[in-house]
């Protein structure tokens, strides 16, 4: 069973430091997965390389972080939540000292392909330690701080990476890892609270590998695909074949899942129709992100003819409001349940997109940054209770494996609400877009807005159901 903290020490110095500790996971898991973004020319040059081939290293970390993280959230239900993270931040540091030595590109594909291992352990356990060490009274708080954390690495990473790449070099947007994931370790190792000894019983085992190898095909497959449609066509053979292939391994998978005595994605889970809505509701709302931070960027410097620093500073609007919002409603989830807050931030996200696209002609900057300060208030309304309503549903000892599934759906989410957005807006976008800069039609976003306004709305509906017959609902 897992180590429940009681009130008083989750309250406490124990409470402080998991909650710094997993804290630091959150971070550094999503920060490396944009810090790279901004430095990638840089690196590409150095390393005498073409961007089709740079792009392998965006992709090598992406794939391993969603491909392993249900299994590592399986494995930290099994071997305990304190050793898959000391583990985590182990290849973290290790990996992030590769990459920044890397003298050649495909030795630093290695070095992040190992980098995305770390962080699968890293993602599946920052969260699923606030369900493992906390009651279900308290955990909202909890969550909503690693989910301030989480967002504090995305707001972080491209300027942090385009300021040190500037100053340092490429390399050390890689090594500043090491100390920050030392110090982390330390508290990890020192301050957690130890993990269940297997004495008596059989040491856990690894949990179907199989399944792993067939998630990552099925996702590289995927992602590739998404990442060379527009350049491609999306109905070019090729495209549409790599489709096709990425759903007969999905079909494959889940198969193999169901047929598993020891699955990785644990099915038994999504025989609760409120586990299911929770996490369509979650994969809903990653797409609605996705795509509107993919549009935004476009609208700022076509239709208001902002610069790309100005735009770039609008846009730090939305993680900021979400980033101080989040913690609060994490909290109030701990008094007033989930659903109010669940269905609540994304009935305001579908008003904010609405409002938007009802006004995409209008010169006045005053509402692009309006619908940025209510999008990070209905988004920091919303994750907390929803991640905290996905760990209430599962039972104590699954609480790694719900974290990995919550993970695995934001990360497959995003990619796919930008294909959708892009394939709406990329017809009004001219090829010299920087030239035509204050002079496209506003019409050709307001298609875009309207697409994640569905999807805002569809999870808000997802929202409101899944806390159906729930008896206590400050609990749910």
């Amino acid at each position: 069973m897992a180590p429940i903290l009681s009130e008083t020490a989750a309250s406490g110095r124990t409470g402080r430091m998991i909650l710094i500790g997993a804290g630091c996971a959150a971070f550094m898991n999503i920060l490396d997965g944009t810090i790279v973004t901004v430095s990638l020319p840089t690196m590409m040059h150095d390393l005498s390389v073409d961007t089709a081939l740079g792009i392998a290293v965006l992709l090598a970390y992406t794939i391993m972080l969603a491909g392993t993280v249900l299994m590592f959230g399986r494995m930290a239900d099994r071997w305990g939540m304190r050793r898959v993270m000391i583990a985590g931040f182990l290849l973290f540091v290790a990996s992030s000292l590769v990459c920044g030595l890397a003298p050649s590109l495909p030795v630093l594909v290695l070095g992040r392909l190992i980098q995305g291992i770390g962080g699968g352990m890293l993602s599946a356990t920052s969260l699923g330690a606030i369900g493992y060490y906390f009651s279900s009274a308290s955990r909202g708080t909890g969550i909503g701080i690693i989910s301030a954390a989480s967002a504090l690495g995305a707001t972080l990473g491209s300027p942090l990476g385009g300021i040190i790449s500037e100053t340092l070099g490429w390399r050390w947007i890689f090594l500043v890892n090491i100390p920050v994931g030392l110090l982390a370790l330390w508290i990890v190792t020192c301050r957690f609270p130890p993990d269940p000894e297997y004495s008596t019983e059989p040491r856990p085992k690894v949990p179907d590998l199989s399944g792993v190898l067939l998630s990552i095909a099925t996702l590289t497959t995927f992602l590739i695909v998404l990442s060379r449609g527009s350049e491609t066509g999306w109905f070019s053979p090729v495209i549409l074949g790599g489709f096709l292939l990425a759903a007969i391994l999905l079909c494959v998978f889940l198969i193999h899942e169901s047929r598993c005595s020891d699955p990785l994605l644990d099915l038994d889970l999504f025989h609760d129709p409120r586990f299911c809505l929770a996490n369509l509701a979650n994969v809903c709302t990653s797409m609605m992100v996705g795509g509107f931070l993919f549009l935004m960027p476009f609208y700022l410097i076509l239709v208001s003819g902002l610069s790309q620093a100005a735009t770039g500073g609008i846009l730090l609007l939305f993680s900021g409001v979400y980033i101080l919002v989040s913690p609060v409603t994490g909290r109030l989830s701990d008094r007033i349940g989930n659903r109010v807050l669940t269905t609540g931030g994304m009935a305001l996200a579908v008003l904010a997109l609405a409002f938007a696209a009802a006004t995409a002609g209008s010169s006045a900057l005053v509402i692009p940054i309006a619908f940025l300060i209510l999008m990070g208030i209905a988004y920091g309304t919303y994750l907390s209770p929803n991640n905290r309503q996905i760990l209430h549903l599962a039972p104590d000892e699954k609480q790694g494996t719900a974290s990995g599934i919550i993970r695995f759906f934001f990360y497959i989410g995003q990619p796919i609400g930008v294909v959708l957005v892009e394939a709406v807006i990329r017809p009004g976008i001219p090829p010299d877009m920087l030239a035509a800069a204050g002079r496209v039609d506003p019409g050709v976003f307001q298609a875009g807005l309207l697409v994640c306004c569905a999807l805002a709305a569809l999870s808000a509906g997802c929202s409101f159901f899944a806390g159906r017959n729930k008896k206590d609902q400050t609990s749910a």
